[in-house]
C-alpha cells in the first residue's frame, strides 16, 4: 500500500491567520488545480477551516504562539506531507514538489548546507553552545515549505526544535530574538543529520524589510522578478496586507486577469499608488509599440 501524502498548514490564535490559511488553501483548489488533500492544523474550527479536506484541532499550549506555531504541523494526518506557511499563495500546479522532495531526508526544506565558519546560517557554530560538538555543518533555508515524514528521525526533528525554545537566549541564533520556528528547526535538523533540499524551485520570496512591490495589470513582480515564471510567491505575514497579496487573491475568486479587477483592488488597497501604475503601464506600451525614445523623454 502506497504512503498518504497530502499538504498542510498551520492557523492558531488570531483569525487573520485562518482567513490566509483559507486563501492559501483556495489558491491551491483554484489556481494550482491540486490533486492531494489539504489538512489544515489549528486550535479552533471557524468559518475559514471548512474549505480543508481534513481539520486537526490540537490544543498544545507550548506551541500555540505565532511565532513558533508552525511546529504544529508534526500533527499532520499524512505519512508524508509538505507543509505550506499561510502567507504564501499557489499561482500554478505545485503537486511537482512531491518529486522535488522525494530522494530528501525525514524533514527538508529548501535552502542548503554552509560550512562551519558561514555567517549566513540561522545560527553561528561558535554560537551553539553545548551542541558545538554535535554540529558539523549549518544551514540556510525558507521556512515557508517544509516536506516531513512520519518517522522516528522526524520525531525528534521536531522534539528537539520544541526542547530548545526554553534554551533559546543560550545560542546564537540569528535575525530573531524570541523564539521562531527556522532557527530552531535549523538547529534540530543539523543535530539529527537532515539537510534541506538544495534545488531551485519557481518560488518568489517577498523580505519582510521593502515597503512596496510594484506590478502591471497582468500582476507581474517588478523588482527584477517576474510572477509570470513562479509557482508559488511567499509573502511575509504584514506583506499581506499590501495590494499585491490582495490582487493575487483575488484572481483566486475571479479567473479573468482583467484591467478592471486590478484597478479596483488597486483604488481599494493602494489607491494612492495609482499614479505611479498610470505612469508605468504608459511607459511599458510605448516600449512595446516601438517608442522607448518617447518614453526616456516623458521621464
Amino acid at each position: 500500500m502506497s504512503e498518504s501524502r497530502g499538504f498542510v498548514t498551520v492557523a492558531t490564535g488570531s483569525e487573520k491567520y485562518y482567513k490566509l490559511a483559507y486563501n492559501l488553501c483556495l489558491s491551491y483548489k483554484q489556481r494550482g488545480k491540486g490533486e492531494y488533500p489539504f489538512a489544515l492544523i489549528c486550535d479552533k474550527e471557524t468559518e475559514y477551516s471548512s474549505i480543508f479536506d481534513e481539520v486537526i484541532i490540537v490544543q498544545d499550549k507550548d506551541v500555540r504562539k505565532s511565532t513558533i506555531d508552525k511546529l504544529l504541523m508534526r500533527y499532520s494526518p499524512y505519512e508524508k506531507s509538505i507543509f505550506i506557511e499561510t502567507d504564501i499563495l499557489i499561482l500554478d500546479s505545485i503537486d511537482d514538489l512531491w518529486n522535488t522532495f522525494e530522494n530528501e531526508d525525514d524533514v527538508s526544506a529548501f535552502g542548503c548546507k554552509l560550512p562551519l565558519d558561514s555567517q549566513k546560517g540561522w545560527f553561528t557554530y561558535e554560537g551553539s553552545g553545548k551542541y558545538k560538538s554535535q554540529i558539523h555543518y549549518l544551514i540556510s533555508m525558507n521556512g515557508g515549505i517544509y516536506c516531513f515524514k512520519k518517522s522516528k528521525r522526524a520525531s525528534r526533528v521536531f522534539d528537539k526544535a520544541i526542547e530548545l525554545i526554553d534554551e533559546y537566549s543560550t545560542f546564537d541564533f540569528k535575525y530573531f530574538n524570541q523564539p521562531t520556528d527556522e532557527p530552531l528547526m535549523a538547529m534540530s535538523m543539523v543535530l539529527n543529520e537532515c539537510a534541506p533540499c538544495d534545488v531551485a524551485y519557481e518560488m518568489i520570496i517577498l523580505p519582510a524589510c521593502k515597503d512596496k512591490v510594484t506590478t502591471d495589470y497582468r500582476g507581474n513582480v517588478y523588482e527584477g522578478q517576474e510572477l509570470s515564471k513562479a509557482k508559488i510567491i511567499h509573502f511575509s505575514s504584514p506583506r499581506t496586507n499590501l495590494f499585491l497579496y490582495n490582487y493575487l487573491n483575488s484572481l483566486n475568486f475571479n479567473n479573468k486577469k482583467s484591467r478592471l479587477n486590478y484597478l479596483f483592488t488597486k483604488i481599494k488597497y493602494m489607491p494612492k499608488d495609482l499614479n505611479f501604475d498610470l505612469k508605468h503601464n504608459a511607459g511599458a506600451f510605448l516600449r512595446k509599440i516601438g517608442l522607448s525614445e518617447l518614453v526616456e523623454k516623458l521621464k
